[in-house]
């Protein structure tokens, strides 16, 4: 029964994540990451997941400590957006002076503010050991 567990998981994060990889690591390479990933509650591929994106430039994944900050800025900046959107139809419906640098100058920063959103949803994205943890 072990055995078909282990499968189900391995499954799931196929469909998860997509792609598999397989690396070799020295013995004290893996104990490192080991201890990072016990220290920080998640598995080993996802500390290794954490390093790849820490290492192409992406945000890291936010603390528990940090987690609701972060899912306020990003309802904050949905809303910001909004706002974005809602000048821009203004001045395409003709309710304001169309401005077409002022519009373009908006549509700019609101493709900003919903990037730098998806980044900021992207670190609240919790782990599967850590949901699994959750009662």
């Amino acid at each position: 029964m072990d055995a078909d567990v282990q499968k189900a998981a391995v499954k799931n994060a196929s469909r998860r994540y997509g792609e598999v990889t397989h690396i070799r690591f020295s013995a004290d390479e893996l104990a490192n990451l080991k201890a990072i990933a016990e220290r920080d509650g998640v598995t080993v591929s996802e500390v290794v997941r954490r390093l790849v994106r820490a290492g192409a430039g992406h945000l890291p994944i936010a603390s528990e400590a940090l987690r609701p900050a972060i899912v306020d800025m990003t309802d904050q900046l949905r809303r910001v957006g909004i706002n974005f959107n809602q000048a821009v139809r203004a001045m395409n419906d003709g309710r304001v002076a169309h401005d077409e640098a002022l519009e373009q100058a908006l549509i700019a920063v609101g493709d900003l503010v919903r990037q730098f959103r998806e980044e900021l949803k992207t670190m609240t994205v919790e782990s599967r050991k850590a949901r699994e943890a959750r009662p």
